[in-house]
Formats: C-alpha cells, structure tokens, sequence
C-alpha cells in the first residue's frame, strides 16, 4: 500500500483495514530527483521545486516509510 498521508493517518487506516501489531520498520528520505520518478510530478513541478525549496533541502523533500503489520 502507497499513498502520501502523514505516518498517524496512514496507522490509522492500515488499522481500520484489519491490521494489529503496526510498526515502522524504516524511514528513508527521498530526494526531488527520485520523485521525477513518479508521473504525479510532472517536470514542471520538479523545476517549481527546485526554486522554492532551498538546496541544502533538496535530499529530503519528503519522508518513505516502510511499515510492518499483523493481518488479524
């Protein structure tokens, strides 16, 4: 399951959806070129940010996290 929801709301449905025991097994940054990878960011919006968000930032523009969960 994939999806861009702050880490609570994403335990949240993983729980409404049957699971228990629901951990974060890792967190990784991922940079403005690896979301290139995704057609949701066009190279538009890759270009808009790389101007509005400051270069040292650049690496870790949003959060991958991996989860582990219980079916119940």
């Amino acid at each position: 399951m994939a999806g861009a929801l702050a880490e609570r709301d994403f335990v949240d449905k993983l729980a409404r959806a049957g699971f228990d025991e629901i951990t974060i097994v890792q967190r990784q940054p991922v940079s403005i070129d690896v979301l290139g990878l995704y057609p949701l960011f066009t190279s538009d919006l890759l270009a808009l940010m790389r101007r509005l968000v400051p270069v040292h930032q650049h690496g870790a523009v949003a959060t991958a996290v991996v989860f582990a969960a219980v079916a119940r």
